[in-house]
Order: C-alpha cells, then structure tokens, then sequence
C-alpha cells in the first residue's frame, strides 16, 4: 500500500513539475521574443532560422491548454480504469497525442512530457494486457523526440537560436537553469520506475507465496479425501461383513444343521429327512431372497430412483452443470431388460470413464452410445481428451475390466484420437422382447 501512495504522489509531482518546466520553456519563448524586439536584434535573429516562428503568445497559451486537457484525462478518469479499460486505453493513446502536439509547440526543445505519460500508463493500466503495446509507441516517440529528427519532418525553429541572442553569462545560466528542471524530471521519472519495479517483483513473490499455500493446502485435500475415502471403504467392508453374518451366515449355518440331522435320520426316518429337507429348502430360498436385498442396497442410489436410462441422464446434467463438459448420448436399448447386475457395472463403466476423461484427458466434449447388435449390447464413449499412445491400467481401468468379466462382458480401448472405450456384453435369452 505504502507504494501504491508513493507512485500516486510521485505521479501528482511530475504533473505539476512538468506545467511549471512547459511554462518555463513558453516564457523564454515569448520573453526572449520581447528581448529580440527590444534590442533591434530581428533582423540577425531571422537570418540564422529556415523557419519563422509561431506568434510566442499563441505558443504560450496553446501549450498550457493542451496540457490541461492532459491532467483532466489523467486525473478524471483514474476511478474508471478498472471499469472501462479500454476506454482509459482510448484516454491513454489521446494523451500520447496532446503530449505529442504539446512538445511540437516547443520545437521538441523539451520531452519531458513522454515520461509523464509513460508513468500514466504504468500507474493505470498495470493490470491490463493491453498497456504493454502501448508504451512501445511511447519509448520509441521518447527516443526520437528531439529537433534534429523531427526537423527533417515538420519546419521547426532552432531553440538554440533564442539563447544566442543572451550575452554568455545569460545564456550559460539559462541553459544550466533547464539542464537542472529536466534532470530533476528525469530523476523523479527513475524513482517512479525503481519503486514499480520493486512493487511488482513484491507482488510477484506474494503470488508465488499464495501459489504455494494453495499446492500445499490441494496436497492436504488430497490427503484428506484418501483418508476419508479409505475410512468409507472400511465402513463399507464392515458393513458387507454384517450383510453377510446377517443374512448368508445365518442361512448357511442353518442349512449345515438341517443337513446333518438329515444324515443321521434318513436310514431311521427316511418320512421325517424329506419334512427336514423341505425346511432346509425353504430356509435356502429365504437366504437367496436376503442375498438379493442385500445386493440392492449396494446399487448406486441414481439407479433406485431414476432407473438405468434415467440415472445416466443425471450423471450427465451433474458433469456439465459443474463444468464446460458437453455430453452427448445415444440411447437405443427400449426393447432391452436386463438384470440389475448389468445395469450396475454398466453404470459404473460409463461413471468411470467420464471421470477418467475430465480428470486425465482433458476432455471437453464426449459421446456416450448404447445399442443392440447382433445379441450383444455394445456401450462406445468417445471423447475429445488428450488421447495416449500407450493404454496404462490403472485401478480404474482394471475395475472396470474385473467388473465386466463377471457378466462375460469384454473392453477395448483406444487413445490415438482421443480415448475410445469400446464394451461387448453378449445377452441372454429373455433379455431382448419385441
């Protein structure tokens, strides 16, 4: 903040030394002019120019309005920068003309002018990309700014001349004199640049410093979701545990009991081993209906309440309303009914691979399809993404292989053009209708 205020006031400094160093410049014109005329020094003074000189009146009040209108733009419009910047880029470039006419007035005797207006720039526009192709015109108009190169463009008076007509003590004063306004000018011009400098190299170094807190607060995030992910896993296998203590466990120590009271009946009792057989039945289909309530409840919650169709529609409008993801789908599988099994992993399929192509392609656009051919379901996910030469089996991909190995289900995979996913599930009888 400290050098915020400290470019503000050095910036205000050059304003008012540059009005007080054009007036001065202005005066020797127009005082130097009365003195010619005093003296009866015209005639001399005429001969040694190739150009009569403006009225030294109306270069005097040209140059302070000129100038004016340079403060106004710079001080109205310093609360519009951040609201309008390329209409203070607009302001900025009409500066850079003023100063221009301001130091053309002068016969480009003084350029101090163009380091106001660089500071102007710098001050204003730091944030805004555009300023930097702006101050290229600015340096090269410094650099060239004086009589010999624009002599050759615009009739111009000498400056020179105006301290001839001065006696040598006269003329060497006046000429320290401005030597020192335009050092003192140029020095403020460095001290603006110098705390710039260092203001911006600060900044730089507290975003770096930022850039570091966030990577070490994502590794902690990071961290944190394994932990979570790894506590959640845990009360999940607890949970599968109790499911199978509960309701396998159960069935199957039952069974075991009816069926060695069956051996040791069925030589005495064989009447009695068939009622104990049918228990044993009857408890062996109660265990399979438990086995299936059990499975239900590992289903993903998208497909108890929207069904297959609906659960991947809501899959998608969750991708793309959290990012720039654009997905298509092509669903033809109306005349389909298959188990829950399938609608799982072929949930989980479609789940992963999206993920995948966000998190490691970079993808930006990815087309889901889902048809019948020739007895076989097919699932084909094509996205956009970064592709890969070489296909790497991660544990998602692995996941996904295990997954579909278990309905016979088989996968290939692409990553030349993008990355293709490609699934194969043969179908069963009963599973297709018309």
């Amino acid at each position: 903040m400290l050098k915020s205020i400290s470019l503000k006031r050095i910036r205000t400094f050059m304003m008012s030394w540059n009005f007080f160093m054009i007036t001065c410049y202005a005066m020797i014109f127009m005082f130097s002019t009365n003195y010619i005329i005093a003296n009866n020094l015209s005639r001399d003074f005429l001969s040694s120019l190739n150009y009569i000189p403006e009225n030294p009146g109306l270069i005097f009040f040209e140059t302070l309005i000129l100038f004016s209108c340079v403060i106004v733009l710079m001080n109205f419009f310093d609360h519009r920068v951040k609201e309008y910047p390329f209409e203070n880029l607009l302001f900025l470039s009409i500066e850079t003309i003023l100063g221009f006419f301001i130091m053309k007035s002068l016969y480009f005797s003084y350029h101090g002018i163009i380091y106001l207006i660089f500071c102007d720039a710098l001050f204003r526009f730091k944030e805004n990309k555009y300023v930097k192709w702006l101050t290229i015109p600015l340096s090269l108009l410094l650099i060239i700014s004086n009589y010999d190169f624009f002599s050759t463009l615009f009739p111009l008076v000498n400056t020179d001349a105006y301290f001839e007509v001065y006696t040598s003590t006269t003329r060497g004063l006046l000429q320290v004199g401005i030597n020192f306004l335009d050092i003192i000018n140029l020095l403020f011009f460095i001290l603006f640049l110098m705390i710039y400098i260092a203001n911006e190299v600060q900044e730089n170094e507290r975003m770096t410093q930022e850039l570091i807190m966030v990577h070490q607060v994502n590794h902690e995030l990071e961290n944190y979701v394994a932990v979570s992910e790894k506590i959640a896993e845990d009360k999940e296998r607890k949970r599968l545990a109790r499911e199978i203590h509960d309701t396998l466990g159960h069935a199957l120590t039952g069974i075991a009991a009816g069926v060695d009271a069956c051996i040791a009946m069925i030589d005495i009792n064989p009447e009695a081993t068939k009622k104990q057989l049918m228990v044993i039945s009857k408890v062996v289909r109660q265990g399979i209906v438990d086995v299936r309530n059990s499975l239900n409840k590992l289903r993903p919650g998208a497909l108890e309440q929207h069904g297959f169709k609906g659960a991947i529609e809501n899959m998608i409008e969750e991708f793309t309303s959290v990012s720039d993801l654009t997905i298509s789908l092509d669903y033809r599988l109306d005349k389909v009914d298959f188990e829950n099994t399938k609608e799982d992993i072929l949930f989980r399929v479609i789940q992963e691979s999206v993920t995948n192509a966000v998190r490691h392609g970079d993808a930006t656009h990815i087309d889901i399809s889902l048809y019948i051919e020739d007895n076989s379901l097919y699932l084909k996910i094509q996205d956009n993404g970064q592709g890969c030469e070489e296909i790497h089996y991660g544990f998602g991909l692995k996941q996904m292989t295990e997954r579909l190995a278990m309905i016979n289900g088989k996968v290939a995979y692409d990553g030349h053009h993008g990355f293709l996913t490609i699934v194969t599930i043969p179908m069963q009888e009963g599973e297709l209708y018309d």
